[in-house]
């Protein structure tokens, strides 16, 4: 018998399980209580999977011999693998019963409670794991992550420092120290434990990740690049280090090379979340629309089934659907947030209402040259405004100019959530605005953590949130009509007027520019779109090529950085017959240098469905005649409602044919077009889209309303201002 188990175990060792359990079997049938054979057969059934086949066989070697400790820790793993938690709760207390000595048993019971979520049974028996085994380098390591997870910064790093100076090193230890710093955003000193970490181990795959990421966030985006890189020649199925690679060359605009690695992550995980939609607006961003109208249907298809294939602003570039956008938004923040935290707030006793706003572009952005004139015009004897900066400073004048206009202004780039949470409470806010949404560096977790009692939606993100942490939307009638409201979560704050701000005196730059200065032809039709290309999509282009085919002498001048995308747009001309050089390319220029060389266009063609924003009341502020599409969803909306708010209603069309002919006129019919420009200049300097102090009065008012209902202790409703 002796030699079969013996027989049976050098099997087992060699990974040959099948062979190894038959000798177990056969040995069971003359002796059912040999205990060898049973705690084999637990062990094969554990490696092969077969979870409950194992338990039931490595309960009965505890039955043959209650005082071996590996019996009970082998069944016990076997239950948590069922999740059969409180079984196996039990089986390690009996162990610990045998033997109160016994360290794994408190390590394993506290990794269940952890899984539980019971957190303070969890550090109890880690503790008592260390107390019984002073090294005990696994309970350090996972009571350090606990606490990390829990947001005890200083207990995580006092524990991960005990681990490390327990002999011999391992670069595990530096690298969860490293986690912990990256976790609280104190990346240079991640960054000098994730070297040690790799100096210990140069071929860890998961350091070189976890390095780029801190490399990332302090704005050495090269060494970042560099590292993804070396963690993927490392681990060739490294699905995430090529996700996040991906994203920074996304962020870099290397769009060409964001899809490939996006593409790459997707191969080796095809469940990996929101990537589908993220490479289908990086093509929008090439002008690469090959297979665009399949890749549209499938991603359309899967968000409806559920899936995680995209996040919200892909879905807004691309689908004129209130339905759509709402349905992705809803699976993303039940996906990536919590429900949004209830707790009470102070009444500020303060008989000013304090605001606070949150942003990531508190620098040279487009919502700054918006927003920077409301900031100045905020009335202090009433309002307290704050402003939490999460964004780069850039030393620009815009970032000047609005610093100074707050009673503080926080630049809280490097401090946590939580950290920004407590200011923000200790600041008692009454209102807390969020003014990106889901859009590129966003901190939508601030919100769901609550910083203040009426927290609102504003300018970022055109469209709803999905979440009861908002309360607020700020729009318009036009942005949302009555019969769109129940596909927004917020309940809608309606602005007189267009919901848009705009800077009553923005800097215009004194040069003066003409055509030749931006290779435009002096006699031809100057159509022009200086949208993001990526809102450039196949059906309005086509809608283009039709304007350029009948005006005959005419261009387009775009605002597009990327070679690829403008040789895609030049070859499907050149595939019309129609000269390539019909297409001007722009080149980035500062704002002020913007505002003016708009003039030399003629019209503004706009992009579907998601409208121009800022460029938008940029054109109109400039005299540039502007037509849009009105579609069914807020972003398709925005120039519709800029346009009526300086009497221009009739440049908005709803059909592509309408769009095309009203084009065709303006361009053609000299008498129109002229009407058109002098009801423009005369309805900006006298209608309310710039009129700064007006929109700052209307917006105050709805902040005090808001506030109002609040005193009250009522639940937040839809408002009007009027």
């Amino acid at each position: 018998m002796r030699s079969l188990i013996q027989e049976a175990f050098l099997l087992f060792q060699k990974n040959k399980f099948k062979d190894s359990l038959e000798i177990c079997l056969k040995i069971l049938k003359n002796d059912h209580n040999n205990y060898d054979a049973n705690n084999l057969i637990g062990v094969i059934y554990f490696k092969t999977k077969k979870f409950n086949e194992s338990a039931i066989y490595l309960k009965k070697v505890i039955q043959i011999n209650p005082n071996k400790l590996e019996a009970y820790n082998n069944y016990s793993l076997a239950l948590c693998q069922t999740k059969n938690y409180n079984e196996a709760l039990k089986s390690w207390n009996k162990a610990i019963d045998v033997n109160p000595q016994y360290a794994e048993a408190y390590f394993n019971i506290a990794n269940v409670y952890s899984t539980l979520k019971d957190y303070p049974k969890s550090i109890e028996n880690y503790n008592k794991a260390i107390e019984k085994k002073k090294n005990y380098k696994e309970a350090y390591n996972n009571l350090g992550s606990l606490y990390a997870e829990l947001n005890e910064y200083d207990k995580a790093i006092e524990i991960f420092k005990k681990a490390i100076l327990i002999k011999p090193v391992h670069f595990n230890e530096y690298n969860n120290l490293a986690n912990v710093y990256y976790q609280f955003k104190e990346y240079n000193k991640a960054i000098e434990n994730y070297n040690i970490a790799i100096n210990l181990n140069p071929n860890f795959a998961l350091g070189y990740y976890n390095r780029a990421k801190s490399l990332e966030a302090v704005n050495k985006k090269n060494d970042a690049i560099s590292d993804y890189n070396k963690a993927i020649t490392l681990q060739s199925n490294f699905s995430a280090a090529y996700k996040n690679l991906g994203n920074l060359y996304m962020e870099l605009k290397i769009l060409d090379k964001s899809i490939y690695n996006h593409q790459q992550s997707l191969k080796i995980n095809p469940n990996i979340s929101y990537l589908p939609g993220t490479i289908l607006q990086a093509k929008c961003g090439l002008s690469d629309w090959n297979n665009f109208e399949k890749d549209k249907e499938i991603l359309e298809k899967s968000i409806i089934n559920g899936k995680k294939t995209a996040d919200p602003f892909p879905v807004i570039l691309i689908y004129d659907s209130p339905f759509l956008q709402r349905k992705v938004t809803d699976m993303f923040v039940q996906n990536e947030f919590v429900k949004s935290k209830k707790f009470s707030f102070k009444r500020n006793t303060n008989k000013k209402i304090r605001i606070g706003y949150y942003s990531s572009d508190f620098h040279n952005h487009a919502t700054m040259y918006l927003m920077a004139n409301l900031f100045e015009l905020h009335d202090k004897t009433r309002f307290e405004i704050y402003a939490f900066s999460f964004g780069p400073d850039d030393n620009s004048e815009i970032r000047e100019r609005v610093a100074k206009t707050f009673d503080k202004f926080f630049d809280v780039k490097f401090k946590t959530t939580k950290e920004i949470v407590h200011i923000s409470r200790e600041l008692n806010l009454d209102i807390a605005i969020d003014l990106k949404g889901f859009t590129k560096n966003n901190r939508f977790d601030l919100f769901v953590e609550r910083c203040a009692p009426i927290q609102i939606s504003y300018l970022g993100f055109p469209g709803t949130t999905a979440s009861d942490c908002i309360d607020y939307l700020i729009a318009d009638k036009i942005l949302i009509p009555e019969e769109c409201k129940s596909h927004y979560s917020e309940n809608i704050i309606y602005l007189p007027n267009s919901y848009q701000v705009n800077d009553s005196s923005p800097k215009l730059s004194k040069k003066i520019f003409t055509k030749k200065d931006f290779n435009l032809p002096e006699k031809s039709f100057i159509f022009c779109c200086f949208n993001h290309n990526y809102k450039i999509l196949p059906d309005m282009f086509e809608t283009w090529i039709r304007i350029l085919t009948k005006v005959k002498n005419s261009v387009i001048w775009l605002l597009i950085d990327d070679d690829i995308a403008k040789n895609n747009l030049r070859k499907i001309l050149i595939s019309r017959n129609i000269n390539p050089d019909r297409l001007i390319f722009a080149n980035r220029v500062p704002h002020s240098e913007h505002l003016v060389r708009l003039g030399l266009a003629d019209l503004f063609l706009d992009t579907f469905p998601c409208n121009a924003h800022t460029t938008a009341s940029d054109a109109i502020r400039s005299n540039l005649p502007l037509i849009t599409l009105k579609g069914k969803s807020f972003a398709s909306r925005v120039a519709s409602s800029l346009l009526s708010s300086v009497g221009l209603e009739q440049l908005i069309t709803e059909t592509d044919e309408d769009y095309e002919q009203l084009a065709i006129k303006i361009a053609e019919d000299k008498t129109f077009y002229n009407d058109i420009k002098n009801k423009l200049k005369k309805n900006v300097i006298n209608m309310s889209l710039f009129d700064t102090k007006l929109f700052t009065k209307n917006l105050e008012t709805a902040y005090e309303e808001v506030y109002k209902n609040l005193l009250k202790n009522k639940k937040p409703k839809s408002l009007v201002i009027n």
